[in-house]
């Protein structure tokens, strides 16, 4: 195991024997996953580690797709009407 300063970013950087980085994510990173689902689309999250050049794993990658960097994902408060909406299905169907 590996234990390094990353260049140009506050923290530390894990390389497991196996190959897979683990820690904060770094622009190049992200710059990466962001074109590879750009021109090839979402989908086989392995395969988009190992084609993008990310020494991440499948699920790592999807995660930090769905979480941080997709185009459409929505920061910030929510609104009174989607408070309204979510207030309402809980009275509905609880914490299902």
């Amino acid at each position: 195991m590996y234990w390094g300063s990353m260049s140009g970013h506050m923290g530390w950087a894990i390389i497991e024997d196996e190959g897979w980085r683990k820690g904060p994510w770094t622009a190049e990173e992200d710059r990466l996953l962001i074109e590879y689902v750009r021109l090839h689309g979402e989908g086989r999250w392995n395969s988009v580690a190992r084609l993008a050049g990310l020494k991440r794993n499948g699920k790592s990658c999807r995660l930090r797709w769905v979480n941080y960097l997709r185009p459409d994902l929505k920061r910030g408060q929510i609104t009174p009407h989607e408070e309204s909406i979510i207030l309402e299905l809980h009275a509905r169907w609880g914490n299902r």
